[in-house]
Protein backbone atom coordinates (compact mmCIF):
# COMPACT_ATOMS: atom_id res chain seq x y z
CA UNK A 1 0.00 0.00 0.00
CA UNK A 2 3.00 2.27 0.27
CA UNK A 3 4.32 1.71 -2.61
CA UNK A 4 0.45 2.32 -4.43
CA UNK A 5 1.00 5.90 -2.27
CA UNK A 6 4.39 7.00 -3.52
CA UNK A 7 4.21 6.15 -7.10
CA UNK A 8 0.35 8.35 -6.53
CA UNK A 9 2.85 11.10 -5.50
CA UNK A 10 5.28 10.77 -7.87
CA UNK A 11 2.95 10.67 -10.77
CA UNK A 12 0.79 13.90 -9.21
CA UNK A 13 4.39 15.66 -8.89
CA UNK A 14 5.41 14.85 -12.49
CA UNK A 15 1.69 16.04 -13.60
CA UNK A 16 1.87 19.40 -11.80
CA UNK A 17 5.49 19.78 -13.23
CA UNK A 18 4.34 19.23 -16.73
CA UNK A 19 1.48 21.83 -15.81
CA UNK A 20 3.84 23.84 -14.66
CA UNK A 21 5.63 23.59 -18.45
CA UNK A 22 2.57 23.92 -20.38
CA UNK A 23 1.54 27.34 -18.31
CA UNK A 24 5.20 29.00 -18.45
CA UNK A 25 4.73 28.42 -22.03
CA UNK A 26 1.34 29.70 -22.29
CA UNK A 27 2.47 32.78 -20.80
CA UNK A 28 5.35 33.30 -23.50
CA UNK A 29 2.65 32.95 -25.79
CA UNK A 30 0.28 35.51 -24.17
CA UNK A 31 3.59 38.33 -23.69
CA UNK A 32 4.34 37.15 -27.51
CA UNK A 33 0.62 38.14 -28.45
CA UNK A 34 0.89 41.44 -26.33
CA UNK A 35 3.86 42.46 -28.08
CA UNK A 36 2.46 41.44 -31.42
CA UNK A 37 -0.69 43.72 -30.75
CA UNK A 38 1.44 46.86 -29.36
CA UNK A 39 3.46 46.75 -32.59
CA UNK A 40 -0.32 46.77 -34.79
CA UNK A 41 -0.93 49.13 -32.31
CA UNK A 42 1.88 51.40 -33.46
CA UNK A 43 1.20 50.88 -36.63
CA UNK A 44 -2.49 51.65 -36.15
CA UNK A 45 -1.74 54.85 -34.85
CA UNK A 46 0.65 56.14 -37.35
CA UNK A 47 -1.83 55.42 -40.32
CA UNK A 48 -4.52 57.20 -38.29
CA UNK A 49 -2.10 59.84 -37.57
CA UNK A 50 -1.72 60.21 -41.65
CA UNK A 51 -4.97 60.33 -42.34
CA UNK A 52 -5.51 62.82 -39.70
CA UNK A 53 -3.05 64.97 -41.50
CA UNK A 54 -4.70 63.85 -45.18
CA UNK A 55 -8.13 64.67 -43.67
CA UNK A 56 -6.96 67.75 -42.60
CA UNK A 57 -5.08 68.76 -46.01
CA UNK A 58 -8.47 68.35 -48.35
CA UNK A 59 -10.10 70.41 -45.72
CA UNK A 60 -8.39 73.30 -46.24
CA UNK A 61 -7.64 73.37 -50.18
CA UNK A 62 -10.72 72.15 -51.42
CA UNK A 63 -12.85 75.48 -50.13
CA UNK A 64 -10.12 77.30 -52.44
CA UNK A 65 -9.67 74.80 -55.17
CA UNK A 66 -12.86 76.02 -57.37
CA UNK A 67 -11.01 79.44 -57.95
CA UNK A 68 -7.71 78.11 -58.69
CA UNK A 69 -9.21 75.92 -61.57
CA UNK A 70 -11.20 78.99 -62.77
CA UNK A 71 -7.89 81.19 -62.58
CA UNK A 72 -5.84 78.41 -64.78
CA UNK A 73 -8.91 78.55 -67.35
CA UNK A 74 -8.62 82.40 -67.52
CA UNK A 75 -4.76 81.82 -68.10
CA UNK A 76 -5.66 79.21 -70.66
CA UNK A 77 -8.14 81.22 -72.53
CA UNK A 78 -6.13 84.29 -72.79
CA UNK A 79 -3.78 82.18 -74.36
CA UNK A 80 -2.43 82.19 -78.25
CA UNK A 81 -1.93 79.37 -79.59
CA UNK A 82 -1.95 77.21 -76.65
CA UNK A 83 1.16 79.42 -74.94
CA UNK A 84 0.14 81.63 -72.33
CA UNK A 85 1.08 85.11 -72.69
CA UNK A 86 4.53 85.11 -71.08
CA UNK A 87 4.48 88.60 -69.79
CA UNK A 88 1.54 87.81 -67.80
CA UNK A 89 2.91 84.94 -66.58
CA UNK A 90 6.12 86.72 -66.00
CA UNK A 91 4.62 89.32 -64.00
CA UNK A 92 2.14 86.98 -61.90
CA UNK A 93 5.19 84.93 -60.77
CA UNK A 94 6.86 88.36 -59.24
CA UNK A 95 3.90 89.55 -57.65
CA UNK A 96 4.27 85.55 -55.70
CA UNK A 97 8.22 85.90 -55.23
CA UNK A 98 7.73 89.06 -54.11
CA UNK A 99 5.18 88.73 -51.31
CA UNK A 100 6.81 85.28 -50.44
CA UNK A 101 10.66 87.07 -50.17
CA UNK A 102 8.88 90.47 -47.70
CA UNK A 103 7.18 87.56 -45.51
CA UNK A 104 9.89 85.41 -45.39
CA UNK A 105 12.25 88.58 -44.24
CA UNK A 106 9.73 89.03 -41.94
CA UNK A 107 10.16 85.89 -40.61
CA UNK A 108 13.63 85.17 -40.90
CA UNK A 109 14.76 88.69 -39.21
CA UNK A 110 11.86 87.76 -36.49
CA UNK A 111 12.34 84.62 -35.33
CA UNK A 112 16.26 84.34 -35.26
CA UNK A 113 16.80 82.07 -32.56
CA UNK A 114 13.45 80.71 -32.16
CA UNK A 115 12.47 78.15 -34.94
CA UNK A 116 9.82 77.28 -32.82
CA UNK A 117 7.95 80.27 -33.23
CA UNK A 118 8.25 80.63 -36.69
CA UNK A 119 6.64 77.23 -36.98
CA UNK A 120 3.98 78.04 -35.32
CA UNK A 121 3.52 81.16 -37.40
CA UNK A 122 4.04 79.25 -40.69
CA UNK A 123 0.92 77.64 -39.46
CA UNK A 124 -0.91 79.91 -39.88
CA UNK A 125 0.38 82.32 -42.22
CA UNK A 126 0.52 79.22 -45.39
CA UNK A 127 -3.28 78.61 -45.13
CA UNK A 128 -4.31 82.37 -44.29
CA UNK A 129 -1.16 84.35 -47.38
CA UNK A 130 0.56 81.98 -48.70
CA UNK A 131 -1.89 79.99 -50.66
CA UNK A 132 -4.03 82.93 -51.32
CA UNK A 133 -1.09 84.25 -52.99
CA UNK A 134 -0.78 81.31 -54.94
CA UNK A 135 -4.28 81.47 -56.04
CA UNK A 136 -4.32 84.99 -56.90
CA UNK A 137 -7.63 85.79 -57.01
CA UNK A 138 -6.82 87.89 -54.16
CA UNK A 139 -4.76 91.33 -55.93
CA UNK A 140 -5.05 93.13 -52.16
CA UNK A 141 -2.99 90.17 -50.44
CA UNK A 142 0.15 90.51 -53.10
CA UNK A 143 3.02 92.83 -51.77
CA UNK A 144 5.43 94.73 -54.22
CA UNK A 145 7.57 96.26 -51.29
CA UNK A 146 8.27 96.04 -47.99
CA UNK A 147 6.30 97.58 -45.94
CA UNK A 148 6.85 100.70 -43.75
CA UNK A 149 5.72 98.95 -40.52
CA UNK A 150 7.69 95.54 -41.39
CA UNK A 151 10.76 97.22 -38.24
CA UNK A 152 7.94 97.37 -36.12
CA UNK A 153 6.50 93.85 -36.51
CA UNK A 154 9.87 92.65 -36.32
CA UNK A 155 10.17 94.24 -32.95
CA UNK A 156 6.26 93.62 -31.67
CA UNK A 157 7.54 90.13 -32.81
CA UNK A 158 10.69 89.69 -30.52
CA UNK A 159 8.50 91.03 -27.53
CA UNK A 160 6.25 88.62 -28.02
CA UNK A 161 8.31 85.65 -28.38
CA UNK A 162 10.08 86.99 -25.30
CA UNK A 163 6.28 86.46 -23.68
CA UNK A 164 5.83 83.61 -24.99
CA UNK A 165 9.00 82.29 -23.17
CA UNK A 166 8.13 83.60 -19.76
CA UNK A 167 4.57 81.77 -19.82
CA UNK A 168 5.67 78.19 -21.24
CA UNK A 169 9.03 76.04 -20.02
CA UNK A 170 8.96 74.22 -23.35
CA UNK A 171 9.11 74.87 -26.85
CA UNK A 172 5.95 76.03 -28.67
CA UNK A 173 6.42 72.60 -30.91
CA UNK A 174 6.06 70.52 -27.66
CA UNK A 175 2.16 68.95 -28.05
CA UNK A 176 0.99 70.19 -24.55
CA UNK A 177 2.04 74.10 -25.06
CA UNK A 178 1.08 74.08 -29.11
CA UNK A 179 -2.54 73.51 -27.58
CA UNK A 180 -2.15 76.06 -25.16
CA UNK A 181 0.04 78.76 -27.02
CA UNK A 182 -1.15 78.62 -30.85
CA UNK A 183 -4.26 80.50 -30.52
CA UNK A 184 -2.17 83.51 -28.58
CA UNK A 185 0.09 83.46 -31.99
CA UNK A 186 -2.57 83.49 -34.02
CA UNK A 187 -4.97 86.12 -32.41
CA UNK A 188 -1.33 88.37 -32.82
CA UNK A 189 -1.06 87.83 -36.34
CA UNK A 190 -4.59 87.73 -37.32
CA UNK A 191 -4.88 90.95 -35.14
CA UNK A 192 -1.79 92.77 -34.97
CA UNK A 193 0.91 91.69 -37.32
CA UNK A 194 -1.00 91.35 -40.66
CA UNK A 195 -3.01 94.70 -40.09
CA UNK A 196 -0.11 96.65 -39.83
CA UNK A 197 1.59 95.01 -42.91
CA UNK A 198 -1.80 95.44 -45.32
CA UNK A 199 -2.65 98.35 -43.42
CA UNK A 200 -5.74 96.72 -43.46
CA UNK A 201 -8.05 93.96 -41.56
CA UNK A 202 -9.54 91.11 -43.80
CA UNK A 203 -12.40 89.04 -41.95
CA UNK A 204 -11.29 85.89 -43.84
CA UNK A 205 -8.62 85.82 -40.67
CA UNK A 206 -11.08 85.13 -38.47
CA UNK A 207 -12.15 81.80 -40.21
CA UNK A 208 -9.07 80.48 -40.94
CA UNK A 209 -7.40 77.54 -39.35
CA UNK A 210 -3.80 77.03 -39.20
CA UNK A 211 -2.21 73.68 -39.35
CA UNK A 212 -1.94 71.55 -36.95
CA UNK A 213 1.12 70.45 -35.27
CA UNK A 214 1.46 67.12 -36.77
CA UNK A 215 1.45 68.72 -40.21
CA UNK A 216 3.96 71.89 -39.62
CA UNK A 217 6.00 69.21 -38.14
CA UNK A 218 5.49 67.07 -41.85
CA UNK A 219 6.10 70.21 -43.36
CA UNK A 220 9.53 71.09 -41.38
CA UNK A 221 11.21 67.20 -41.34
CA UNK A 222 9.94 65.64 -44.35
CA UNK A 223 11.15 67.90 -47.25
CA UNK A 224 10.82 65.29 -49.77
CA UNK A 225 6.75 65.31 -48.75
CA UNK A 226 6.03 68.87 -49.71
CA UNK A 227 5.06 68.87 -53.32
CA UNK A 228 2.46 65.99 -52.22
CA UNK A 229 1.19 67.17 -48.96
CA UNK A 230 1.75 71.37 -49.53
CA UNK A 231 2.31 71.80 -53.11
CA UNK A 232 0.56 75.50 -53.32
CA UNK A 233 3.17 76.35 -50.51
CA UNK A 234 5.78 74.46 -52.37
CA UNK A 235 4.95 76.10 -55.43
CA UNK A 236 5.10 79.53 -53.95
CA UNK A 237 8.84 78.92 -52.29
CA UNK A 238 9.60 77.67 -56.03
CA UNK A 239 8.88 80.56 -57.35
CA UNK A 240 10.45 82.81 -54.96
CA UNK A 241 13.64 80.68 -55.34
CA UNK A 242 13.79 81.19 -59.20
CA UNK A 243 13.06 84.61 -58.67
CA UNK A 244 14.69 85.88 -55.85
CA UNK A 245 17.39 87.49 -57.56
CA UNK A 246 14.59 89.63 -59.68
CA UNK A 247 12.75 90.75 -56.46
CA UNK A 248 15.33 91.85 -53.88
CA UNK A 249 16.49 95.16 -55.34
CA UNK A 250 13.06 96.42 -56.31
CA UNK A 251 11.27 95.06 -53.64
CA UNK A 252 13.27 97.04 -50.86
CA UNK A 253 14.11 93.90 -48.95
CA UNK A 254 18.24 94.78 -49.96
CA UNK A 255 17.60 97.92 -48.44
CA UNK A 256 15.90 96.93 -45.51
CA UNK A 257 17.70 93.65 -44.64
CA UNK A 258 20.96 95.86 -45.16
CA UNK A 259 19.38 99.13 -42.65
CA UNK A 260 18.06 96.83 -40.01
CA UNK A 261 22.07 94.84 -39.91
CA UNK A 262 23.63 98.70 -39.41
CA UNK A 263 20.84 99.41 -36.52
CA UNK A 264 21.61 96.29 -34.89
CA UNK A 265 25.03 96.14 -35.25
CA UNK A 266 25.35 99.98 -34.13
CA UNK A 267 23.07 99.51 -31.04
CA UNK A 268 25.37 96.63 -30.24
CA UNK A 269 28.69 98.42 -30.31
CA UNK A 270 27.21 101.48 -28.44
CA UNK A 271 29.02 101.32 -25.03
CA UNK A 272 26.29 100.64 -22.16
CA UNK A 273 26.71 103.49 -19.98
CA UNK A 274 27.56 105.78 -21.94
CA UNK A 275 31.21 107.39 -23.35
CA UNK A 276 33.71 108.06 -21.24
Amino acid sequence: MLDNLLTATNTTRTSLTNLKKKLSKIRIQIDDLAADLEKVDTKFENVLSQAEIYKSKLERELGREVRRLERELALLRSATGGVIAPGKATESDLKVASTIGIFDAILRLMCDGADDFRLASEAFLFPTIYERVMDGTEEAYFLDEIPASAALVIKRGKEHIEWIREEYDTHITDPDTWSQAIDYIVEWWRNDALPMIYGARDEQWDIDVPLTLQEILLWKESPGDRPLNFSKVFDAYEIYRKHKDDIYGPSGIRDFELKLFTFETEKATQPRFGSH
